[in-house]
């Protein structure tokens, strides 16, 4: 009786449990048959677009631009990572998304909104760049978070660094994303929407070797435009290295002499051209200019008195001085002026109801024309060009490279303006004055020149007629390490004779060499140097501004092996300003190259 009604329970309960998982089962297809119609019938459209939506997009490879060194090997500008926050869908957002974005990044949603709505789309992939230069650490904390936020991604893509920062930065330049402008211009060389190139210096003039070839990349991405496989690739080839013929520590030393002035200091190897130091202070920060300023720093850059974007040394015109005087006297003596000749200075020189002024009172008295470059006699140059007129000046300037370019391979150099009769009457409608030819022999009126003319004038000098062309890229580097020598090529000749040019070298050697002369700053133990200084008048400054000061020269004066030129703007005396920074240069010159260090025997006295 006991088993038996132990079993009629058994079974009973087998049956519910039957009865129950049945149910669950119905209950289970029921809600799984109302969910497929709901997305067959309802969302059958969009899943479908989701799938079709799956798709092969061709992404661009950036190629590492070509590093910059010194003539030593020493790395000047390379590569570090850079981190780019990317929206992945284009142009298609909503509130939502804005708000989640400007809530991940800290912008306000209307900036999120302006570059979604007016930020260029990659060409290759449909992205959005939202923020174009990540700090490290944000990228790292974005990163971590992307799989909360499937419509954006993190790039890591190749940032430029300048090392020094503010090392030779107008000659070196920087780099920037490229204008519409630009693409216009380069858009059949290779160049498209993303492109970085170079916008001043030699990374502007060598942009093209320094770019290097793009690669391709083929891939697979979903509805979200996430990876979702690697499917082929074109790898990218990094671009060309530069080698500078600047030497790194000469560069330093001679940012530390001009410190707190504005001017210009190049120094070139006479029989190559090659550029050992270029610089025009004060510097600006070429890592900076990379990236991007505000509206404030910017403008604090335009408005500062030291205009630190002017390059003094190639697109700076200034009147040269007396150091122009090579070129008048090399003049005279091709118009038949025997460099024996004497004229006597008293102080001024009349001419008619003007009286022209010498810069020592009193006057230098007797003078021929090798003490009228020792003692930089202007009544000398006064005496002659009244006398010849310009017809040879000008043609012995413009011979020399005067209100020409010397060629330097670093863009925007000026012409400067070599005046004449023709110049004056097409600019100003007006005559040539007797006037204007006396202010043209000392360096002064019309005349402008930029320093790198002032160091091709006294480079044909040294070399007695011709002069290189200044290059400051010494080697160009290829992928595989290959060394390609830039050539060295004739700028200009002036095929004078050489007695002609000993004459102006002979007293050149004077002027450092000799108690009377105006470069005495420059005299070195066991050296000849041949240099001139200038003190040229400031006209187109408010009155009460200094001279601007220059000195040029070469040494050894025997066999030259260096040409240079010292430029202050506003400095005042050439001999007492400018020449000690020459000084500068040739002491530490010595020291690197020679093994010695140069020791002064005289100070130096102004002119």
């Amino acid at each position: 009786m006991k088993r038996k009604g132990s079993g009629m329970k058994l079974g009973k309960d087998l049956g519910v449990r039957v009865i129950f998982l049945k149910t669950f089962i119905i209950i289970i297809y029921a809600l799984l048959i109302t969910r497929l119609v709901y997305l067959q019938w309802f969302k059958g459209e969009y899943y479908h677009k989701l799938s079709q939506d799956n798709r092969v997009k061709i992404k661009k490879i950036n190629a590492p631009r070509g590093k910059i060194y010194d003539r030593s090997g020493k790395l000047l500008v390379t590569n570090l990572p850079g981190y780019k926050l990317i929206y992945l869908n284009g142009k298609k957002y909503d509130d939502k998304t804005l708000s989640e974005i400007s809530h991940l990044v800290g912008l306000p949603k209307e900036s999120i909104e302006k570059k979604l709505k007016y930020g260029d789309v990659y060409q290759y992939t449909g992205e959005n760049e939202i923020i174009d230069n990540l700090p490290i650490e944000k990228a790292h904390a974005i990163m971590e978070k992307l799989d909360k936020y499937p419509y954006l991604d993190v790039i890591t893509y190749s940032k430029r660094n300048y090392i020094y920062d503010n090392f030779a930065s107008h000659t070196i330049g920087y780099v920037k994303p490229i204008t519409k402008k630009e693409l216009e211009e380069l858009g059949d060389k290779g160049y498209t929407r993303e492109s970085i190139v170079g916008k001043k210096g030699i990374e502007k003039s060598y942009d093209k070797i320094l770019q290097g070839q793009d690669g391709l990349e083929y891939i697979e991405v979903n509805a979200y435009n996430k990876l979702v496989s690697n499917m082929n690739s074109v790898e990218a080839v990094s671009g060309k290295g530069l080698v500078l013929s600047i030497d790194y520590r000469l560069q330093a030393h001679m940012m530390e002499a001009m410190q707190g002035k504005m001017g210009a200091f190049i120094a070139m190897n006479a029989k190559t051209g090659e550029v050992l130091t270029i610089l025009s202070n004060p510097e600006y920060s070429l890592n900076k200019f990379s990236d991007k300023f505000t509206t404030d720093e910017w403008n604090a850059l335009l408005n500062n008195p030291l205009k630190p974007l002017y390059n003094r040394a190639i697109s700076s015109i200034y009147p040269p001085g007396s150091v122009y005087k090579v070129v008048s006297s090399l003049s005279f003596l091709e118009d038949g002026i025997d460099p024996d000749m004497t004229i006597f200075d008293p102080g001024y020189f009349q001419l008619g109801k003007f009286r022209y002024r010498s810069w020592k009172k009193g006057g230098h008295g007797v003078t021929n024309m090798a003490k009228s470059l020792i003692e930089s006699v202007n009544v000398y140059y006064y005496t002659i060009i009244h006398q010849l007129g310009i017809d040879k000046l000008e043609k012995v300037s413009k011979a020399m490279g005067l209100g020409q370019l010397t060629g330097i391979d670093v863009l925007e150099e000026k012409r400067g303006i070599m005046p004449s009769p023709e110049w004056k009457k097409e600019k100003w409608n007006q005559g040539w004055y007797p006037g204007d030819s006396i202010n043209l022999s000392i360096g002064q009126g019309y005349l402008l020149t930029t320093p790198i003319q002032i160091l091709n004038i006294y480079s044909i000098i040294a070399n007695k007629g011709y002069s290189y062309k200044p290059r400051v890229v010494k080697e160009i580097i290829d992928s595989n390490g290959t060394k390609t020598e830039t050539p060295k090529v004739i700028a200009y000749k002036y095929d004078a004779k050489k007695e002609y040019y000993d004459t102006i070298t002979n007293a050149l050697i004077d002027t450092v060499a000799k108690d009377n002369g105006t470069a005495k700053a420059l005299r070195t133990k066991d050296l000849q140097i041949a240099a001139k200084t200038g003190s040229a008048q400031n006209t187109g400054q408010k009155s009460g501004k200094e001279s601007h000061a220059w000195t040029a020269g070469f040494f050894p004066a025997e066999n030259p092996e260096i040409v240079f030129v010292a430029f202050v703007e506003n400095g005042g005396g050439g001999g007492a300003i400018s020449a000690p920074i020459a000084k500068a240069f040739v002491d530490k010159y010595l020291e690197l190259y020679k093994g010695r260090i140069s020791e002064v025997t005289e100070s130096a006295k102004s002119h």
